[in-house]
C-alpha cells in the first residue's frame, strides 16, 4: 500500500470548493478515508489549514474538519531538531515545505503528494500532483 504525505494545499483544495483542484483532492482524501492508501500529514498542516480556511468557515466546522483528518491520517509532529535540520540545510528555501520535505523522510514515505511540485525538488521523496498520486491508488488497486 502506498504511503502519502500530503501537502497543506492539497488539504486546501479538498475543504474550499472553489479551490482549481477541488475535485481531484476530494477524491484522493476520500481514497485515504476509504483505507486505499496510508496518509500522513504534519502537525504544522493542520493549525496553517485552520488558520488558512477562517474566510469560508466557522470555528465549529474548522474543527470538525480537523477531526476528520486527524481520524484519517497520521500526523507527523515537529520539534527542535526538525527545525534545526531545515533551517541548517542550504537545500531548503521554504520553512514549510522544507518541514514536510523532513518529515516525510523521516517517516520513509513514498511520495509527497502537491500541486506545487517544483517547491519539492530537492526533496529526496518525490513529489507527485494529486491527478498522479491517483493513478498510483488506482494501479495499486488492480
Amino acid at each position: 500500500m502506498n504511503r502519502f504525505f500530503v501537502d497543506t494545499n492539497v488539504l486546501l483544495d479538498w475543504l474550499i470548493p472553489t479551490n482549481a483542484f477541488h475535485t481531484d483532492a476530494s477524491e484522493f482524501v476520500r481514497a485515504c478515508f476509504m483505507g486505499r492508501f496510508e496518509g500522513f500529514v504534519s502537525s504544522h498542516s493542520l493549525t496553517d489549514v485552520f488558520y488558512i480556511s477562517r474566510k469560508y468557515f466557522s470555528v465549529e466546522d474548522r474543527r470538525q474538519f480537523l477531526l476528520l483528518i486527524i481520524s484519517n491520517f497520521s500526523v507527523i509532529t515537529e520539534d527542535s531538531d526538525d527545525f534545526r535540520v531545515v533551517l541548517n540545510s542550504e537545500g531548503f528555501f521554504d520553512l514549510e515545505d522544507g518541514l514536510q520535505m523532513n518529515c516525510a523522510e523521516k517517516e520513509d514515505i513514498d511520495f509527497i503528494v502537491t500541486e506545487d511540485v517544483k517547491g519539492f525538488r530537492s526533496s529526496s521523496v518525490q513529489a507527485i500532483s494529486i491527478a498522479d498520486a491517483l493513478k498510483k491508488i488506482s494501479e495499486h488497486d488492480i
